[in-house]
């Protein structure tokens, strides 16, 4: 084959294959009488136009037709012109109709949010644009924003235009710049970092780094099974520390829960956390509310009227820890009464007889049956002068009866809830053993009925399940010295503008002489966390055989009220 030469048609150069041409791309003559390429041209002009045609890297079909399609539209159609004005708004916010606010309110007062809006600070001219909605509720909405100053995302909550929300969002503001820059200006307590804060079409917004999904969610998806004694360890360890803080600070979060811890990975530890959703928070000693916390974490003070401390921060911390490791909330009441006949039920006491006579709601769970006097134990004990209503009671009294839930686990009292956990007879190894019955000491100093007895932040950080020390026996934690009056602990700034105007009148509902804001932005000290979700707005589902995935931005905007009531 190789002498035959075969002379193609139309004048075509011959081809002979050989070892150094059957594997070469075929290469037309330039003219008709153009010569055979020689096998040896490797340095020829064929070869450098072949070099430079592999150097042209094109992008795929599908990539130039989705993400490229306005490159490519603008290569077919020079005169194609593309502006993002002329899309039509995806929006985020429901209902999405005009009622107020000259059209960028909603009939619940919410500002209409859609894809890409731009909320911007007129004073440091930041901007974050929206990319998503992450959860929208009573007190208002939060979406994830991406910050052009940064090029990180961001958290936005975007609170209601109304002055009770806004008053609410105005302490927020006050009591996170007070532990961001004065009790943690390192970043090294666990406490949700706020980015900056502005004035937008009427509307407060607070702006947050960006953290990972909450501890509910992280109980949901492991089918709401209990984690194991080293993470619950790990979890209440950082937890504590922003108590500490908090309670240096002089203040009271009001709504802990699980939802409202969320995981922040870092480098060293996939298991970091921290406390975010300071939106119901207050300064001990100038307490305004009485209707706080969400029910399955509410104190005995706080269900029967009694004044409050951080306390009751510390009963909610019991209560997620215990919820940490079975996987379920442990007082799932459907009401107050219901959550306070569980605690009763699984602790094996009631709260004492002098926070009963001085509660203003004693009178709902309890009745006097006997004379009341000082120094009479709380728990069971003849002595006291208090009996907790039945059920009939109540109807009695209160013309209803009172909203009774489901049992989710075994009616057993605390330690053997924890010592037979999961409740199926499984054989425990002796270590495991060892660390339940760490655990339950731990809760019993958390889950105290005296507020007076109840563990501190700062004597629950030094118990050997916290430090990890050998368990020797019943803990017993060190005094603390008293405390000077907390409400000079942290001084709350009201006015935080200081007398300059941000934006005159943020609300129309309210004069212009209570809405001023800081003209100085808020200054980003640290790095944004990893993560992707800010969750939810509200307590998660009553575990009535539905529950949802929760919320994660929690009071701003409990959207089951029936874990809040």
């Amino acid at each position: 084959m190789e002498g035959s030469g075969r002379q193609g048609k139309g004048g075509a150069p011959t081809w002979a294959p050989s070892e150094g041409t059957v594997f070469r791309p075929f290469v037309a003559a330039a003219g008709a009488g153009a010569a055979e390429p020689s096998p040896s041209g490797s340095g020829s002009g064929v070869a450098a136009r072949i070099s430079k045609l592999h150097g042209v890297k094109r992008k795929p079909c599908v990539a130039r037709l989705t993400a490229d399609i306005i490159n490519t539209f603008e290569r077919c159609h020079p005169e194609f012109k593309y502006s993002e004005t002329l899309n039509p708004k995806r929006f985020l916010t429901h209902p999405s109709t005009p009622a107020h606010n000259d059209g960028v309110d909603n009939a619940n007062w919410d500002l209409i949010l859609y894809v890409n809006l731009e909320l911007v600070n007129k004073t440091s001219n930041r901007r974050f644009i929206v990319k998503e909605m992450l959860g929208q509720g009573t007190f208002g909405q939060v979406v994830k924003c991406w910050d052009t100053e940064t090029n990180k995302y961001v958290a936005v909550k975007v609170i209601k235009n109304q002055p009770a929300f806004y008053q609410q969002a105005i302490m927020e503001v006050s009591l996170l710049r007070t532990l961001n820059q004065k009790f943690d200006p390192d970043d090294k307590h666990n406490i949700v970092r706020m980015l900056d804060y502005l004035s937008f079409q009427n509307h407060l917004c607070i702006a947050f780094e960006m953290l990972g999904q909450n501890l509910y969610e992280l109980l949901k998806r492991n089918h709401l099974r209990g984690l194991k004694v080293q993470f619950v360890q790990a979890f209440s360890k950082q937890i504590l520390d922003a108590m500490i803080v908090m309670r240096d600070g002089g203040i009271i979060h009001c709504d802990l829960k699980p939802e409202n811890i969320l995981l922040a990975p870092t480098a060293k530890t996939a298991a970091a956390v921290k406390v975010i959703d300071f939106g119901s928070a207050c300064l001990e000693g100038k307490t305004v509310y009485s209707y706080i916390q969400s029910r399955y974490y509410r104190s005995p003070e706080v269900l029967l009227g009694y004044p409050y401390t951080t306390a009751i921060d510390m009963w909610s911390f019991g209560c997620i820890v215990a919820e940490l490791f079975i996987g379920l909330p442990l007082f799932p009441g459907a009401s107050e009464y219901d959550v306070l006949k569980r605690m009763l039920k699984i602790l094996g006491g009631q709260p004492p007889d002098d926070l009963l006579r001085e509660a203003k709601n004693t009178a709902k769970f309890f009745k006097h049956v006997g004379s009341s006097y000082l120094g009479i134990g709380a728990h069971d004990g003849p002595g006291t002068a208090y009996r907790m209503l039945s059920e009939d009671e109540v109807e009695g009294r209160e013309t209803k009866r009172p909203k009774l839930g489901k049992w989710y686990f075994p009616q057993q009292r605390l330690d053997q809830l924890i010592y037979t956990y999961p409740w199926d007879n499984t054989k425990l190894p002796e270590t495991e053993k060892a660390d339940r019955v760490l655990l339950v000491d731990f809760l019993r100093g958390l889950l105290e009925f005296d507020p007076n007895k109840r563990w501190s932040p700062f004597q629950a950080s030094g118990h050997p399940f916290i430090t990890g020390e050998p368990f020797t026996g019943p803990y017993e934690p060190v005094s603390e010295t008293p405390r000077i009056p907390v409400a000079h602990a942290a001084a709350v700034d009201h006015n935080p503008g200081g007398g300059h105007w941000l934006v005159a009148g943020l609300s129309p509902q309210v004069g212009s002489a209570n809405r001023c804001l800081p003209p100085n932005p808020y200054p980003p000290k640290v790095p944004f966390s990893y993560g992707s979700s800010y969750g939810s707005l509200g307590s998660h589902g009553s575990y009535a055989g539905n529950a949802g995935l929760a919320s994660s931005y929690g009071s701003y905007g409990d959207v089951n009220n029936e874990a809040f009531d």
